[in-house]
């Protein structure tokens, strides 16, 4: 007798529909619940680690939200016309005025740079929270079921059709104890259903509960918790990162804000010294005429007049590149036409620092936060070698397991007490072969030597640093009052070239000379100053007492601020 045979195999259709429904609803729904719930987790991290940074207790780091459009609307319109720029003056007219604190606000909200940095510290406490995790509780679940049907052709008109639906489930539980017990539980059935053919019902259930122990190898708190305890320590080192981090990115914000402004002066400087060429060359050319001045000191003055053009055309250029790099740094748009405020140069002051050289080398010993990182690594690296160590012994594990399976004929889920089992052991390996053992705990001492190594460079360095700061800030300070004798000096000078002119005993050379002499004079009482400044800042700043605020602003030191141990 011929017999054909054929079988057809599909998942259930209203199971697959349900199963593409629940896809759907999540993946369609689950970007914004997902990053709630990330974002939950991750600041309430960095919330809490920042308690312990000075500096950071602020908010700065619970958010890494994307800026808005940049609007300038709210602040105010330059009222005031730029003669000095020549034709380029239309690029301040109208244009909104940019404070320092605006800068710096702009720039802690904006920089490219700086949002990067924001980003990095959330991601290593975003570790964190996948490292806490397997310190925790974890369920994982799932099942599948499919539908068979079998027709088979016996004879000529006599099929046989069997029916039969197959499911299965599980539901796992795994959970690791810091004294590095490992408990997993297990729960399965696999559950089959005859439609035809008088066959019954059955499944077959079991549940399960496993317990490892190490006791020598691996064993204990501090070999079990190190990868929890790095990365709890990584997420602070990363804080106090961002937060030195942000006291030198003030002071560079800052730094590039005062050349611009220097810039903007020197274009200046270089525009009166054109309009003064302008004015000499008119009476000179009229005393020429006259046969009271030769015609090579007239030469003379009209080829300084074309010198200082020049120089004025290029210090024009000059600044509006500078302005464009500010807008970079600042997240503004380069077509955003704005101009510095011209009262932020009145403000400066020149301030000496407080204590001597000695008091700020110890302050800066004791605030700087990146040394307490290195302080910190060498405790890392100490422990690591302590793990090393240990994991030089043998493995001996203790093992522990309880099953309950499923009665005989069992037509639907049931578990039978009775029907258990239960095991307990030990897990031995003798670990004869302790070649790489023992290579890993002689690297970890290296490592450990190398980071004490690391953190004498990073005292040093900063001692270095903080010196030649010192230095930098007395020198500016005698640059600066020099400069301010060079420029009483130099407007002297100009006036009795001047008068001798007039009395026809001044030479050509001498005038231009002096004007020379001027506009260097001029730009160096401006760059000078911004030098004090600046210098005065990056001390701060090395020394680990610039506090920033959320808008980017820093404390004054000299007033609200003391070093950590002064009351």
């Amino acid at each position: 007798m011929m017999q054909t045979a054929l079988f057809h195999s599909i998942f259930s259709r209203p199971q697959c529909a349900v199963a593409m429904v629940s896809v759907c609803l999540l993946s369609g729904c689950s970007q914004g619940f997902y990053k709630k719930w990330a974002d939950g987790e991750v600041f309430g991290i960095i919330g809490k680690k920042s308690q312990f940074v000075e500096g950071s207790q602020d908010d700065t780091l619970l958010s890494i939200t994307p800026p808005p459009p940049v609007r300038l609307d709210t602040l105010i319109k330059s009222a005031e016309t730029a003669d000095f720029l020549g034709d380029r003056a239309y690029i301040e007219k109208g244009a909104r005025v940019v404070s320092l604190p605006d800068a710096l606000d702009f720039a802690v909200h904006r920089n490219r740079a700086y949002l990067a940095r924001k980003e990095l510290v959330y991601l290593s406490a975003l570790d964190l929270t996948l490292t806490r995790q397997q310190f925790g509780p974890i369920v994982d679940g799932g099942g599948g079921g499919a539908f068979t049907e079998t027709q088979v052709q016996s004879g000529v008109n006599n099929f046989v059709r069997t029916s039969t639906l197959t499911s299965d489930g599980g539901l796992a539980f795994d959970y690791l104890m810091k004294t590095g017990a490992r408990v997993a539980m297990d729960l399965t059935t696999d559950f089959t259903r005859f439609f035809t053919g008088g066959v019954r019902n059955f499944s077959d259930s079991r549940a399960a509960v496993s317990l490892s122990q190490p006791l020598l190898r691996g064993a204990g708190v501090l070999a079990t918790t190190e990868p929890l305890r790095q990365d709890e320590r990584d997420v602070l080192y990363a804080i106090r990162d961002f937060t030195q981090y942000r006291k030198d990115f003030t002071v560079s914000i800052a730094t590039q804000y005062f050349r611009v402004v220097q810039a903007r002066e020197a274009a200046r400087n270089r525009f009166i010294a054109y309009k003064a060429a302008l004015v000499s060359i008119e009476r000179e050319t009229a005393l020429a005429a006259a046969n009271l001045r030769s015609q090579s000191g007239l030469k003379q003055i009209e080829q300084g007049q074309i010198t200082y053009e020049r120089n004025w055309i290029n210090a024009i250029r000059n600044y509006e590149e500078q302005l464009d790099n500010l807008k970079i740094s600042l997240g503004l748009p380069v077509n955003e036409r704005i101009v510095l405020a011209k009262n932020e140069l009145d403000k400066l002051q020149v301030i000496d620092p407080h204590g001597t050289l000695d008091q700020v080398l110890d302050t800066a010993l004791i605030t700087r936060l990146d040394i307490y990182n290195e302080r910190d690594r060498v405790q890392d690296t100490s422990r690591r070698v302590k793990i090393a160590h240990q994991n030089t012994l043998p493995t001996l594990n203790a093992l522990t397991s309880y099953q309950i399976g499923t009665p005989t004929n069992n037509p639907g889920l049931e578990l039978n007490p009775s029907q258990r089992r239960y095991s307990a052991g030990l897990d031995v390996d003798l670990n004869l072969n302790t070649k790489p053992e023992r290579n890993f705990l002689r690297s970890a001492q290296i490592a450990e030597q190398r980071a004490q190594r690391e953190l004498e460079l990073a005292e040093e360095e900063l001692r270095s640093t903080i010196r030649s700061d010192w230095r930098g800030l007395q020198v500016a300070r005698k640059q600066y009052d020099l400069a301010q004798k060079g420029l009483a000096l130099s407007q002297k000078r100009l006036e009795i070239e001047e008068a001798l002119m007039e009395e026809g005993q001044g030479t050509a050379r001498d005038i231009v000379e002096s004007q020379d002499r001027l506009i260097v004079a001029r730009d160096l009482v401006v760059s000078t100053l911004i030098d004090h400044v600046i210098a005065r800042l990056q001390l701060w700043s090395d020394m680990g007492v610039l506090y920033i605020e959320k808008d980017g602003t820093w404390v004054d030191v000299l007033n609200k601020e003391k070093p950590k141990g002064e009351s």
